[in-house]
């Protein structure tokens, strides 16, 4: 199941679809949500982006 997050550069809003069965790295903890390395679908790629501790499952 995807994740979809949105952020906005520059005035302009980009929509990530990411995949958090596919996880490389996991880095610092804020809250309920790490930072992780995760891919991207949209843009074919590994990305980092903060991410609900929930959806990384037992990580």
């Amino acid at each position: 199941m995807a994740i979809e997050v949105s952020e906005t550069r520059n005035g302009k809003t980009i929509t990530h679809r990411l995949d958090p069965s596919q996880v490389d790295e996991l880095d610092e903890i804020s809250g309920d949500e790490q930072q992780a390395l995760v891919w991207c679908e949209s843009h074919k790629n590994w990305e980092w982006h903060w991410i609900d501790r929930t959806e990384l499952g037992n990580r």
